[in-house]
């Protein structure tokens, strides 16, 4: 688990990296609903909450994000407060993905950004179609199989068998999940990630009336990026 030092430090670096992106960037994922009256916004894992900022700073939409770390609210809500935003429009509160504390269609856009693979996948899946509204917006970023694959080659120089053995592990644990339909979460596995394919998330999202309209700009083979509507929503397809 991570210290309160540890989580500042992952914080201030993810709000370091928010501030040296350009106006493209920065507001990739407002641009990317800009056609939908958006009144609240979920972030699903928010780490320091930098991804709702263009937000809070660009809608007038109630922003919220969960997340499990428990040093959240000391960290994110006072980064918060230095920040000249609507401080009345953003909250942060721990949660599972997998069990949303917020009713049916509360949300207009849900965002989990490298999440899911910590995640029991079809549970979180089916809590975010449950929050989202009818025609709201799904933006979802996963690790594909090449992530780990880049991690081992990456790793390879190391000579850490230690260091190898980590997506080594997460790609045997993807793979009985896409053989076996089970995700593996107890005893040695848990907390392990498990990677997501396209047709592993299509299958779940056909089951919870989702479907991927497009891709970000930022997708990539290791970390797809997609859009997703509910019901049959209509936004303009971005490709990379």
């Amino acid at each position: 688990m991570a210290t309160l030092d540890t989580y500042q430090e992952y914080a201030r670096h993810a709000i370091e990296n928010l501030a040296r992106k350009d106006a493209a960037s920065r507001y990739l994922f407002v641009n990317a609903v800009k056609d939908l009256e958006i009144k609240a916004v979920l972030d699903v894992g928010c780490g320091a909450g930098q991804e709702l900022l263009p937000f809070a700073e660009k809608t007038g939409a109630f922003c919220v994000g969960i997340d499990v770390a428990p040093e959240l609210g000391l960290v994110t809500k006072e980064f918060y407060a230095t920040i000249d935003v609507n401080k009345h429009c953003t909250a942060f509160t721990r949660s599972l993905g997998e069990s949303l504390p917020f009713a049916d269609a509360s949300f207009d856009v849900v965002l989990c950004r490298v999440a899911l693979p910590y995640m029991n996948n079809r549970q979180a899946i089916s809590e975010v179609a449950r929050v989202l509204r009818p025609n709201g917006i799904f933006l979802l970023k996963t690790h594909a199989p090449m992530f780990y694959v880049g991690m081992i080659r990456a790793r390879l120089r190391t000579f850490s068998v230690k260091s190898i053995a980590y997506p080594l592990i997460c790609l045997a644990g993807g793979a009985w999940h896409s053989l076996t339909g089970k995700q593996l979460q107890k005893g040695f596995w848990a907390g392990k990630e498990v990677y997501q394919t396209e047709k592993f998330l299509r299958g779940e999202f056909a089951k919870n009336n989702l479907q991927i309209k497009g891709f970000l700009s930022d997708t990539n083979v290791e970390t797809p990026s997609f859009i997703i509507i509910k019901n049959g929503s209509q936004i303009r397809e971005q490709k990379a």
